[in-house]
């Protein structure tokens, strides 16, 4: 009688931080599933555990450091592997030799890999793997959207970030590949794939082409699903992209990073637009298609901001209308030209900063889901279950539906927006 077949390798991935870093781990989870091996929730034992770091600020790098330790504790037996950007944006912690000259040991960590290396771990991973040869392990379930990274590394030179250092030079994938793996999401079902980059209005330009050339290649073959982009920097939406935008298939929600909305911060930041730019960026994609929501990322206490610099980002936000906003302080980074400017912003003044951007960010949201009410809007359901469905609109705000006879998880419907509850949007068929 032959042994009974060992049991496939259990695997759970997590993503920090950007969508780059959840559209690597979607990749590894279908190279992983594709060699047998079972890719699982966070929530659910696992053999094998692969954190994906970020390190934009000094509270994602603690943070990382927080995740590994829960994850650890909370499932000691585990194999626990460490990639992404917090791992390149401190190699003193994480990579290189000891002082006796064998490999860094990090507590609690069994393997790291560089952002260079990540495209190893698949390997190393089914290394550790014992030969399967059961049934097949269930395919994970399908994620609501596919997530694709088509750019990555970035060539600015923002005074207070060293994500560039973690993700090295940008560079771009081909269209063709691009199509193909698009088309791969398609085929598995998914009904919206977001397109990410670090900065992903870089797109194509080492290949003589461009993120709105790569938009009209792939909304040509989209059907009836739906394309959204991760994050734009105002400076790259040029008349060709803004073109596009009008296309009923892409969705009308724009991420474009503002950090500050004065140009004298913008300049010291080393950023590639200006305040007049950006209004009109926005202004543009609005009257190509008024339903258009916004959501950015903003920046209190840089060196050097005073009362003037935040009023102008204050009036700026009040302007545009954001439908949300992720605010945080400035804090230096060590060897980013930021970190050696002068006037550095008293805490409770960076404080209080933040809390007065937040409250207009709240009341401008809050007006955002005021204007969606009557209105029609597709809807990729994330979850239904109990009588309740929830999910994302075309223009990235939640919605709720009681109706839920015909719903799937991923799925896409056409969705009447009927009401406000909290900060989400309650909405019915659009047949009803």
């Amino acid at each position: 009688m032959s042994a009974a077949p060992v049991a496939p390798l259990r695997v759970a991935l997590t993503a920090l931080g950007c969508k780059v870093n959840f559209a690597e781990m979607a990749d590894l989870a279908g190279r992983l599933a594709a060699a047998g091996l079972e890719v699982v929730p966070e929530d659910e034992p696992a053999d094998v555990r692969v954190l994906n770091s970020c390190t934009v600020t000094l509270q994602a790098d603690a943070t990382t450091r927080q995740r590994l330790a829960r994850l650890r504790r909370d499932d000691p037996g585990c194999h626990l592997v460490l990639t992404g950007c917090s791992v390149d944006g401190n190699p003193d912690r994480y990579l290189g030799t000891a002082p006796d000259g064998g490999p860094r040991q990090v507590a609690g960590v069994d393997a790291v890999f560089s952002n260079a290396q990540k495209s190893s771990i698949a390997d190393y991973l089914l290394a550790l793997a014992a030969p399967y040869t059961g049934a097949p392990p269930a395919s994970p379930p399908l994620r609501s959207r596919a997530f694709v990274k088509v750019q990555d590394g970035c060539d600015h030179r923002c005074t207070y970030c060293s994500v560039w250092r973690a993700r090295g030079k940008a560079g771009s994938l081909a269209v063709d590949e691009v199509r193909r793996r698009v088309d791969a999401a398609l085929a598995t079902g998914h009904r919206e794939v977001v397109l990410c980059g670090v900065d992903l209005g870089w797109y194509g330009r080492d290949h003589d082409t461009s993120l709105a050339a790569l938009l009209r290649r792939l909304l040509d073959g989209i059907g009836t699903a739906r394309l959204r982009l991760s994050s734009v920097n105002a400076n790259d939406v040029d008349a060709a992209l803004v073109e596009v935008a009008a296309h009923p298939r892409l969705c009308p929600h724009w991420h474009m990073p503002l950090q500050s909305g004065s140009d004298r911060v913008l300049r010291a930041m080393h950023r590639g637009y200006r305040r007049t730019q950006y209004l009109r960026v926005a202004g543009e994609l609005r009257d190509r298609r008024p339903e258009t929501e916004f959501t950015t990322d903003v920046m209190v206490g840089f060196p050097g901001e005073d009362a003037t610099d935040h009023a102008a980002t204050l009036q700026l936000m009040d302007e545009v209308g954001f439908a949300a906003a992720h605010v945080f302080r400035y804090s230096p980074r060590p060897g980013t030209p930021a970190s050696a400017l002068d006037g550095p912003v008293a805490d409770a003044a960076a404080r209080q900063r933040s809390r007065e951007v937040r409250r207009l960010a709240a009341r401008s949201g809050a007006a955002a889901r005021q204007r969606a009410v009557g209105r029609s809007c597709e809807v990729v359901w994330e979850r239904v279950e109990g009588g309740c469905a929830r999910g994302l609109s075309d223009t990235y705000q939640t919605v709720v539906t009681g109706a839920v006879r015909g719903l799937r998880p991923g799925g896409l419907n056409l969705v009447r927006i009927v009401g406000v509850e909290a900060d989400t949007l309650r909405g019915v068929p659009a047949t009803a």
